[in-house]
């Protein structure tokens, strides 16, 4: 049987053509799934370059990979602050759990929000699209030389493994904070985007439910955190709602750590 490999430079490059394309469909209506759509790509480019640094593909600090990221960086935070007013939205007009009179109230204040921000992205986009396109362009260039790097799963997904457990905690789960779960999580999102490089093998597959996992469960975690500090301070810390979130805030940060303690 051919032993399975993954070709990152390539994957590389169809992140970025697919960047550039899901960002000009925002520029002509910032809706909801093509906003979503943006802030993956982005991350998923994050993820590479941080993966060909990993396989010394190019040197750890490179200025071409420092000014992608750096363009990257921008992109992403705009794009997510409007997925996250989005996510809010959605949950308060969605979840039965929440008092819905004032639930509705804050949902359509967001709205103004949200329209702000996207305005704010497509200003963003219309300054960084053609910059993106000229730093992955440098960035290629400059590991030319890795243009034909192809490593099989198996040296691949280890690589994965040690560089998330490079990111883990020291302290169990139960004792970090919440801007340590947060870290825990972001790292578990690059790892899966780094799995994305493997070939389907039966441990690929493995290793991109397990990191899938622990991103689903801490990003309900962190919306719900979000949503609570959102009411708070649009109705005051005892509001019913702030209340109500808080709660389900809790009860997902349960769910996560368990979840991240079982994984340990």
């Amino acid at each position: 049987m051919a032993s399975k490999t993954a070709h990152p430079l390539e994957l590389l490059r169809e992140h970025a053509t697919a960047l550039e394309a899901a960002m000009t469909v925002v520029l002509a209506n910032p809706r909801k799934p093509a906003v979503h759509k943006v802030r993956a790509l982005v991350r998923r480019l994050e993820s590479q370059v941080e993966l060909l640094t990993q396989l010394a593909a190019m040197p750890s600090g490179s200025p071409e990979a420092e000014e992608l990221q750096k363009r990257l960086r921008r992109l992403r935070r705009a794009a997510g602050r409007v997925r996250d007013l989005d996510v809010q939205r959605k949950t308060l007009k969605t979840h039965t759990s929440l008092p819905r009179r004032s639930a509705l109230a804050l949902r359509e204040e967001l709205k103004t929000t949200r329209d702000e921000k996207a305005k704010k992205l497509q200003r963003v986009l219309i300054k960084q699209l053609p910059k993106i396109a000229g730093a992955i362009e440098q960035l290629v260039q400059s590991v030319g030389t890795a243009n034909g790097l192809v490593l099989p799963d198996l040296r691949l997904l280890p690589l994965i493994e040690r560089w998330s457990q490079s990111h883990e905690e020291p302290m169990p789960p139960e004792q970090l904070d919440d801007d340590q779960l947060h870290t825990v999580r972001k790292a578990a999102k690059t790892a899966r985007y780094m799995v994305e490089n493997a070939s389907g093998s039966a441990k690929a597959k493995h290793a991109l439910e397990h990191y899938e996992e622990q991103q689903n469960a801490g990003g309900v975690w962190h919306d719900w955190l979000d949503l609570a500090a959102t009411s708070k301070d649009h109705f005051g810390k005892k509001h019913p709602l702030t209340r109500a979130a808080e709660e389900q805030s809790r009860l997902a940060r349960a769910r996560y750590v368990k979840l991240l303690k079982r994984s340990s």
